[in-house]
Parts: structure tokens; sequence; C-alpha cells
């Protein structure tokens, strides 16, 4: 498979070191640079797999661009995210991954392979590591209606969700197929009242289900 990636950069210098990178894989190829105010635009000509935005071209901030994006295409955030709540911002209006701009280049290529086959969820691990050691006041109302309503199953699932797994992670973790992966997030999905994979992580994380089903069994991952 090739992954299509058009790169959103204002800074020319970095965009063309961006594309230099990735264009040494072989099954990654960048088929364009633009800029914030252009990305919306470019993204609907171009049609690429994954959209990579180089903050400041949208931040967080831009709250209302990036949803747009996301709902047409898979967007990997690079943005300076020293706390979790900015990182869970970017997740509720659909954006794929965030990334710092201290990431390896191994982690960039990591998550553009993950984010174009699983439409897996990734969070910087600054972020991550303050989410795993936020003061624990106890589970709130909500998660704990939450984790009531959730079948062992599901709130497997919404755990390794929250860890970035595929589909087929995800099924091999729990051998099971991933057609009955797929209906598990569906459901999930249906109760956590939300349309895609990366809101249900942001609200584990905002409800405090996440804590609730044990904030210590979801340690940040090793990159391949």
């Amino acid at each position: 498979m090739n992954i299509r990636v058009l790169v959103c950069c204002e800074d020319a210098i970095l965009g063309a070191g961006m594309r230099a990178l990735l264009d040494q894989q072989p099954d990654i190829t960048v088929i364009g640079n633009t800029t914030g105010a252009e990305s919306a635009a470019a993204a609907a000509r171009q049609e690429p797999d994954v959209l990579v935005i180089v903050s400041p071209s949208l931040t967080v901030e831009h709250k209302r661009e990036l949803a747009a994006l996301s709902a047409d295409t898979k967007v990997v955030l690079i943005a300076k995210a020293e706390n979790a709540p900015r990182s869970i911002e970017a997740l509720r209006v659909g954006v794929q991954a965030v990334l710092t701009p201290g990431s390896s280049a191994d982690e960039l290529v990591h998550v553009l392979r993950t984010v174009s086959v699983g439409g897996a969820i990734v969070l910087p691990e600054e972020a991550r590591s303050s989410l795993h050691h936020l003061p624990d006041e106890g589970p709130s109302a909500s998660a704990t209606c939450l984790v009531a309503a959730l079948t062992p199953r599901e709130s497997e699932v919404i755990v390794l969700l929250a860890q970035g797994k595929s589909n087929a992670e995800i099924a091999e973790k729990m051998s099971v197929s991933t057609a009955t992966v797929r209906s598990h997030v569906h459901h999930l999905l249906r109760k956590l009242g939300v349309g895609t994979r990366a809101q249900a992580v942001a609200v584990a994380y905002e409800s405090g289900l996440i804590s609730a089903l044990g904030r210590n069994s979801i340690p940040p991952d090793p990159v391949d």
C-alpha cells in the first residue's frame, strides 16, 4: 500500500526536509506541500490518505478548520502539546494523531503507517505521561456510569484504542476477528455518544473512564 501524504507547513525549509525524509520510505509518497490558508482546497483537490499539519499553519485553536479537514481525510497534527487537555481538544475535533516537533523521524513514519491503515489514535508522549500521572481523585459519577454501561470486551477495546491500536492489532490482542472488533467499536461510539474513534478516546479521558478502568494499564507503546 502506498500512503499519499500532503504536508501543510508554513516553513519552506521544514516542509522540504519533511518531504525528503518521507520520500525515503518505499510506501510513502509526499504529493505536495500547502499552507494553512490553502489546506482545505489542496486536500479536496489532491485527496491525500493523510494530511500532516505542522503548527503554526493550524493549531489546536483552529477547531473549525481542523474539524472540516478531519471530516475528509486523516489528520496528523505536529504541535507543541505540553499538557493533556490540548491534545484531547485535537482528538475531540477529529484529529487522528498529535505529535510534537521533538518526535523522531521513526515516530512520524510509524504514526503515518498506523493512521493510514487503522485510524488509530496517537497522543504525544508528553501528554500521555501527564494523563497517566494525573492526581487520582477517584472515578467521577459519569465514569462510573460509563463503566457500568460497557461490557468487559468494550472496556478492553476502549483501553486499547487509547493506546493507539488499530483494529487488526486489537483483534490480535483479544484473539478475535477484526469484524468483532469493528462491532465493539461501533457499540462504543454509540454508548459514548460520539461519531469517531478519536472522539471516543477524548471522552474516555475527559470523563475519567480511562482512570476508572485502570490508568496504569495504559503505558506508552514503543515505536517499532
